[in-house]
């Protein structure tokens, strides 16, 4: 199966936020929890009709191939993993439009020429996307992977190919017949082991349709997502953001974009979250995408920041001497 993402495209680029977490302090890397790169190929495990398919995906040319690798191959099979592909990486995106949104931001207009052609990967399913981020809650990234490598070697399922074990994440059937004691057998705190529990039962009976939050407006699904506890604004933001495709949503208090704002824009101290709505106004249509590109800031080395706020203050200096030039 090919499929011919709309350019820009970088499959690359993209990958490397899916496979790789911001740089430890310490050095220390993650090894591939559901998402693998192998042999030049993406790989990874979902759920369809209760059966565990492994997909592959890899770059010829322009075109994406995307291949099952294990599992069943039926036609219908093959069409739902083209089209988990096709979202999982906004292949019909015009992200064109976005670069000529924010051309004339100074910040904006070289960030996407840093990372031109790189769209926000998009979870295989809501109900993965919702669990991993109630964990990522006021903790650190390396207590959050490990909670979450352990739920999933606990409850996931899991395809076997080539000697090599590849995990799914737990479906809401795992999760849905445990109590909260089971889960704080892997550290998951109570309240979090609770509220995940509640949306499994949810997702499960019907009263929570998670996938078709997809055909919702941004602005009912954020909403639909509130109602559940444990999912406050920052969460029901991340999950809009990876997952449901939402383009112009923003997370004003979010301490990382206020923090990349500050450093970026040579503001004198970090901007309130009404601040940061104000600068916003020209990225409206795409403020997901502003603020994504402002995060993967955070996946590029420190010494990559500080010659790009160098270069940034350069061309500050530049235009204020054409100023006074005029």
């Amino acid at each position: 199966m090919l499929i011919r993402p709309r350019q820009p495209f970088d499959f690359h680029r993209t990958l490397k936020f899916i496979l790789s977490p911001p740089a430890q302090a310490s050095g220390r890397k993650f090894e591939p929890l559901l998402d693998h790169f192998e042999e030049d190929e993406y790989r990874r495990v979902v759920e369809f009709d209760g059966e565990q398919v492994l997909y592959g995906v890899r770059e010829e040319g322009r075109a994406l191939k995307v291949r099952i690798l294990a599992g069943p191959s039926n036609s219908g099979t093959q069409t739902a993993v083209r089209q988990l592909v096709e979202r999982q990486f906004s292949a019909s995106l015009d992200l064109a439009a976005f670069y000529r949104r924010v051309a004339s931001d100074p910040v904006l207009s070289r960030l996407t020429r840093h990372f031109r052609g790189l769209r926000i990967p998009q979870s295989p399913n809501i109900f993965a996307a919702v669990v991993s981020a109630i964990l990522d809650q006021q903790v650190n990234l390396a207590f959050a992977f490990k909670v979450k490598k352990a739920l999933v070697e606990c409850y996931g399922g899991h395809v076997e190919l080539q000697g090599r074990r590849y995990f799914a994440f737990p479906s809401p059937g795992a999760l849905a017949i445990l109590s909260p004691r089971d889960l704080r057998k892997i550290q998951i705190s109570g309240p979090k082991a609770r509220y995940i529990i509640a949306i499994a039962r949810d997702a499960l009976d019907g009263r929570l349709d998670l996938e078709g939050l997809r055909g919702e407006e941004p602005a009912a699904a954020h909403a639909r997502l509130l109602e559940q506890k444990g999912i406050g604004p920052w969460t029901a933001f991340f999950v809009g953001l990876l997952a449901m495709s939402h383009l112009d949503a923003l997370p004003s208090g979010d301490v990382g974009l206020q923090s990349a704002i500050h450093a970026f824009y040579g503001l004198g101290r970090r901007p309130s979250p009404a601040r940061v709505e104000r600068l916003a106004q020209n990225w409206s249509g795409w403020r997901s995408y502003a603020t994504f590109y402002l995060w993967l800031t955070y996946w590029e080395t420190p010494q990559w920041r500080k010659e790009f706020i160098l270069q940034l203050r350069g061309g500050q200096y530049a235009r204020k001497r054409s100023l006074a030039k005029s």
